[in-house]
C-alpha cells in the first residue's frame, strides 16, 4: 500500500520576545517612596547607634579614662556606615521590586542622606539616641522618591 504523507505546515515564526514591562512613573515613584522610608529607618538606627558609641567615647575621655578608641573615629565611621547603608538599601530595595536603572536614585539618595545627616548632626548629638528633624527626613524621602521617576528603563 502506498503511503501518503500529509503536508506539514511550515513552523510558525515565533513572536518576538516581549520587552520587560515598564512601570508607570507613578508606580515607580510609589515603590521608591516605600523603599526610601524603609532605608531611612534602618540607616537612622545605624547612625544613632554609631553616634551613641561616639558619645560614650567622648564621655569616657572627659572623665579621664582612655576608651581605647577615638570618639572622632566613631563619629566618622557612623556617618560613613549610614551613608553606605543608605545606598545599598535603596539599590537592593528597588531591585527586589523589579525596577531597573536606579543608579540616579541611589546617587541622589546617598549624597542627600549624607548632607541631611551633616546638616542636622547637632540635633543627634544633644542626647543619646536623638532623632533627625522630621521635616528634613520628609524632604529627603520626597526628593529621593521623585528622583526615581526621572530615569526609567527604555524599551528594546
Amino acid at each position: 500500500m502506498p503511503t501518503t504523507t500529509r503536508p506539514t505546515a511550515p513552523p510558525a515564526a515565533s513572536a518576538p520576545a516581549a520587552p520587560p514591562a515598564r512601570s508607570a512613573p507613578a508606580v515607580r515613584v510609589g515603590k521608591a517612596f516605600l523603599v526610601t522610608v524603609v532605608a531611612v529607618a534602618l540607616s537612622h538606627v545605624i547612625l544613632s547607634d554609631g553616634l551613641f558609641v561616639s558619645l560614650v567615647g567622648q564621655a569616657a575621655t572627659n572623665m579621664g579614662a582612655g576608651p581605647g578608641y577615638s570618639s572622632d573615629v566613631s563619629f566618622t565611621s557612623a556617618v560613613v556606615n549610614t551613608t553606605l547603608t543608605m545606598a545599598l538599601l535603596l539599590w537592593v530595595g528597588m531591585r527586589l521590586l523589579r525596577e531597573r536603572r536606579v543608579y540616579l536614585m541611589v546617587l541622589v539618595g546617598a549624597v542627600g542622606w549624607f548632607l541631611t545627616v551633616m546638616a542636622n548632626v547637632d540635633a543627634l548629638l544633644e542626647r543619646a539616641y536623638g532623632l533627625l528633624p522630621l521635616a528634613s527626613m520628609a524632604l529627603f524621602v520626597l526628593v529621593t522618591a521623585l528622583t526615581a521617576g526621572l530615569l526609567r528603563p527604555v524599551r528594546r
